[in-house]
């Protein structure tokens, strides 16, 4: 019975070691429970872009997106930021299976209109997919370019589709936005997909339009340098090349704000510039054939010299416009 009694406290500890190695421990962090990223892949297919606005530097797209993803649990499409979105609506939800998810959306999403080199200027489009709860440590995109694709029968005024594209990224932030499991003062990182579309500017219309009056004013100019000497007082002359020089001007305020070109000079202003520089000099020209007339030279020798000079601003000026044309070109 002493035996008993002097085993009890050694059962006792064994019964209590016992029970706690049966009770469940604390819950693992959210660090700890991970194995490795989980990779989700996503897809896109555009059905429509519209609403091109260079003056807000936006445009509206419709697209169906999807994700596959290896666990049920992960729902990417509902933590997934629109980086560049100015402004999102979810059309529709299909839930199909427990890892397969897509959704239709429709959106206002920024773009930079760089239109310097229109009419030949190229863009690329973007909507930026972005993870927005968890790093690249718990949460990866993988972009779905096997399925995804733009819808073939999109109406693209004045241009064409040249390119369509998913992309995957990493992006770094240079804070841990306060995350206990990162090193203070660190970074982290954060998985995103990029859908690019590329577009070409199909329709020279436009270009035309916004130059066709500054060159009938290049045409006014020329005129000037073959009036007759009959008519060579400089007052005619210089009316002429004055409304010229007023038309191109206020053309091309209208020409800048159509191109929201504040902030360099396009092709169409550079040539607007050129057309006010030939116009300035052949108003020179104008002066300079008076004071020659005033200081005794000959008619036939002004006209002539009036001529080769107009002749030599003709040629000039194509050439510079030939340039200037060929450059936007290349650099479109």
């Amino acid at each position: 019975m002493r035996y008993v009694r002097s085993l009890a406290p050694i059962v006792s500890t064994a019964i209590v070691l016992g029970a706690l190695c049966w009770l469940p421990g604390p819950p693992p962090t959210r660090a700890q429970s991970d194995s490795g990223p989980s990779t989700c892949r996503i897809g896109a297919y555009l059905t429509n872009l519209h609403a091109f606005d260079p003056d807000a530097d936006t445009f509206d797209a419709d697209l169906w997106l999807w994700s596959v993803c290896p666990e049920a649990d992960r729902r990417p499409l509902e933590t997934m930021e629109f980086v560049n979105a100015d402004e999102v609506e979810v059309l529709l939800d299909v839930i199909d299976d427990p890892s397969w998810a897509s959704r239709e959306i429709r959106g206002t999403f920024l773009h930079d209109w760089d239109e310097r080199n229109f009419p030949f200027d190229h863009q690329t489009l973007q909507i930026v997919l972005e993870e927005g709860d968890e790093d690249v440590r718990r949460a990866v995109y993988e972009p779905d370019t096997a399925n995804s694709r733009a819808n073939p029968s999109i109406q693209l005024p004045g241009w064409r589709m040249t390119d369509f594209a998913m992309r995957g990224s990493t992006t770094t932030y240079y804070t841990t936005f306060g995350d206990p499991s990162l090193s203070a003062g660190g970074s982290s990182d954060y998985s995103r997909v990029t859908l690019e579309v590329g577009l070409a500017r199909a329709d020279l219309s436009g270009f035309f339009k916004l130059t066709a009056v500054v060159y009938a004013a290049f045409g006014l100019s020329l005129i000037t340098y073959v009036i007759q000497r009959e008519t060579t007082a400089v007052g005619p002359k210089v009316g002429l090349l004055a409304g010229a020089l007023f038309t191109t001007a206020v053309n091309l305020v209208s020409a800048s704000s159509a191109l929201g070109s504040a902030s360099g000079l396009s092709l169409v202003d550079k040539i607007h510039v050129v057309v006010i520089v030939y116009i300035l000099l052949a108003a020179a020209v104008a002066v300079v054939s008076r004071v020659l007339e005033e200081r005794g030279w000959e008619a036939v020798t002004i006209v002539r010299l009036n001529s080769r000079v107009g002749l030599v601003a003709l040629i000039s000026f194509v050439a510079v416009n030939a340039l200037l044309i060929a450059l936007a070109a290349r650099g479109g």
